[in-house]
This record gives C-alpha cells, sequence and structure tokens, in this order.
C-alpha cells in the first residue's frame, strides 16, 4: 500500500522501516532492565522502567505493522515520500478523525500488549 487512506495508513516503506527499528534498540533496552531487576532482585515497583520501555517498543512494532504513525495522526500529516522530509497534510475533519481513533487504538494495544508482558516478569520474580 503506497497511499494514504484515513484510519488506515499513512506511512510508506522508509517510514515503516524506522519503527520497526526503534522498537527492536526499545524492545533490547526493556529487555536488559529487566534482567537487571531479576538479576540484582530490584524491587518490584522498578518494573514501572520495562513498562515504559515496552509500550515505547510497542508502539514503534504496532505502527510499522499497522503501516500507520501515530504521531503523524496527532498533527494530521502522512508521508509516503521515502525520504521522511515530505510530508502531506490531512485536510479532511473526517479523515483527520479516523486517524486519531487509530492513533488511539495503536496506543491502547501497546500499552495493553506492556501490561501483559510485565505481569508475566513480576509472577517470575
Amino acid at each position: 500500500m503506497a497511499k494514504y487512506q484515513p484510519g488506515v495508513c499513512n506511512i510508506g516503506k522508509n517510514e515503516i522501516r524506522k519503527r520497526y527499528e526503534l522498537a527492536a534498540i526499545v524492545f533490547v533496552m526493556a529487555a536488559i532492565v529487566s534482567y537487571l531487576i531479576f538479576t540484582f532482585n530490584l524491587p518490584k515497583w522498578t518494573l514501572f522502567f520495562s513498562f515504559i520501555l515496552l509500550t515505547m517498543g510497542f508502539e514503534g512494532f504496532y505502527q510499522g505493522y499497522f503501516r500507520f504513525c501515530a504521531g503523524f495522526a496527532a498533527r494530521g500529516i502522512y508521508d509516503f515520500s521515502g525520504s521522511g522530509g515530505s510530508k502531506s497534510v490531512v485536510t479532511n475533519q473526517e479523515s483527520h478523525e479516523k486517524d486519531m481513533g487509530k492513533a488511539r487504538q495503536i496506543h491502547l494495544y501497546s500499552i495493553i500488549s506492556s501490561i501483559i508482558i510485565v505481569a508475566i516478569i513480576y509472577f517470575a520474580l
């Protein structure tokens, strides 16, 4: 898919790749933090740091998966230029509302996914 579709797709191939790369980096960071918490028997409340990192990682993952940037939706833009430097503006209010709905869905999926992973880690401690 290489064109803007409200609430469905607002980023192109290069932007998708950036989201997956960010997700991978942040997931590694979350794994390291969780490992340190587990290894040094730190208080369970410190898993909050893993939760934040996991949420960021899942945001990137789901944005890549859905070909949709929640941040772009909030700013009312989309980008299929391939360079990341040529963003277009969403001018239709109905399209912007669809975009915001998709952005909320991505946020919700990210939070729920993070809660599940942190709960698994919490009960493993």
